[in-house]
């Protein structure tokens, strides 16, 4: 996983400008050489740096316009950029990016985010936790003191430090804030992790929330940079260590098409296992007709191969069951691949079978795999304070006793007269008939 950048050195200018008609070519490009005409940037299109792409067409044509080439991220960062600079239906994109595709989105402050980006009445505006029907305005003087809320105690990513003392000492010697997002309320079911200080005015700082499959955030603060310019106390590895930890939090839980669990199965033999897989679309939307495959290595690493049958009730979702019979690690690679034959992914997981272990990993009884036993043999399962009674019932009890004994049937009278009388019929026959 990598991080790739678009970056916009210089805004599109008007297209009927008229003052440089003879030149289309944006001036910043001046004196380059331009092999292909086409290409060349013009003033009438906003200048942008690509910076991490994988080729030399990643990200050619701008942002992506279509929900196959944005997908293929995990999350959106967003930095001082009006509204205007998308089109409406990347700003969809951008909706469905987060609440159907299930991927992360961040909001950075500055003068072209939240509302003085015109981003209220968007789709983009509809993801952020924070309103943006208001636009208050703060004095040009103000500084803003971060402080953390107790929501944002409770999140490990929002810290850097260890301890409470240590992460508070840390809060203290950071420099003050001039730059501050004014917005309105916040929505319903948003957080407020941090928020800023000024005189006893305080504001929100930093705003996160859950939208559809995905997950948003707002960084209120538009000069978080002044904050990574102190390099005293390890200020700057706490800067860099809060931006790692952010975007982990935004793309720690995004999905793959192809998501794989195995959990114990509820009612199979002991140690069971139900493999899950979720299998979608590009469109991130669930796969009824894929095939999916399982091949599990057991500890004598021979190889075991599964189908898994979609699930009658849960689109997207196939499932098997598999039963280790010997103790020991297993690896199994879950492959799925699309109607067509192509393959979607494949992804690995692991567990480890202990039976031995199992067996003592409860110390309270399986009363359910007891009266199982029970209804299946005719048994009965006996609570603790029900043995006396049971055990005066004993001789009150019809209980059915096998014995197995083995006995010569010539040995028995009457089987040996049977025998006589054949023979002396015989005989008497044989003599009526002269054959004697």
């Amino acid at each position: 996983m990598g991080l790739v950048g678009l970056i916009r050195i210089a805004k599109r200018q008007p297209k009927f400008d008229f003052r440089a008609a003879r030149d289309r070519n944006n001036q910043l490009f001046k004196n380059f050489d331009h092999p292909d005409a086409d290409t060349a940037e013009r003033v009438d299109q906003p200048v942008l740096v690509r910076l991490g792409t994988i080729d030399e067409t990643e990200l050619r044509k701008g942002f992506p316009e279509t929900a196959e080439e944005l997908n293929r991220y995990h999350a959106i960062v967003l930095d001082d950029i009006e509204a205007d600079f998308f089109k409406q239906e990347q700003l969809a994109l951008m909706r469905n990016f987060v609440s159907v595709r299930g991927g992360g989105f961040l909001m950075l402050g500055g003068p072209g985010s939240f509302a003085d980006g015109k981003y209220n009445l968007t789709p983009v505006g509809e993801l952020l936790p924070v309103y943006l029907d208001k636009n208050i305005g703060g004095a040009a003087d103000q500084e803003y003191r971060l402080v953390l809320t107790r929501e944002g105690w409770l999140q490990p990513w929002v810290r850097t430090r260890k301890t409470e003392d240590e992460e508070r000492t840390r809060i203290d010697a950071m420099s003050s804030f001039l730059t501050l997002n004014r917005v309105g309320a916040i929505k319903p079911g948003a957080t407020v992790l941090a928020q800023v200080q000024s005189g006893d005015e305080t504001l929100p700082a930093l705003v996160t929330q859950t939208f559809g499959k995905g997950r948003s955030g707002a960084l209120l603060i538009g000069d978080l940079w002044r904050w990574g310019l102190r390099r005293e106390d390890h200020s700057q590895k706490d800067f860099e260590r809060s931006w790692r930890q952010t975007m982990r939090w935004l793309v720690g839980n995004v999905p793959s098409r192809v998501e794989v669990n195995a959990v114990p199965h509820e009612q199979g033999a002991s140690g069971a296992l139900e493999i899950r897989t979720r299998v979608l679309d590009p469109m991130f939307l669930p796969l009824d007709n894929a095939a999916v495959t399982v091949r599990v290595t057991q500890p004598d690493k021979t190889v075991i191969s599964l189908a898994l049958d979609a699930a009658k009730s849960d689109a997207g979702q196939y499932n098997t069951t598999f039963v280790p019979r010997a103790p020991g690690v297993y690896r199994g690679v879950v492959t799925a691949n699309a109607p067509d034959g192509s393959l979607i992914s494949e992804r690995e997981i692991g567990w480890a079978s202990q039976p031995e272990a199992d067996e003592f990993a409860r110390l309270e009884p399986n009363k359910e795999l007891l009266e199982m036993i029970a209804a299946k043999t005719g048994g009965q399962v006996i609570a603790g304070d029900g043995l006396e009674a049971f055990a005066r019932s004993l001789p009150f009890r019809r209980a059915p006793i096998m014995e197995s004994w083995t006995f010569p049937i010539w040995h028995h009278f009457l089987y040996l007269l049977i025998t006589i009388s054949c023979l002396t019929a015989e005989w008497g026959l044989r003599r009526i008939r002269g054959l004697a």
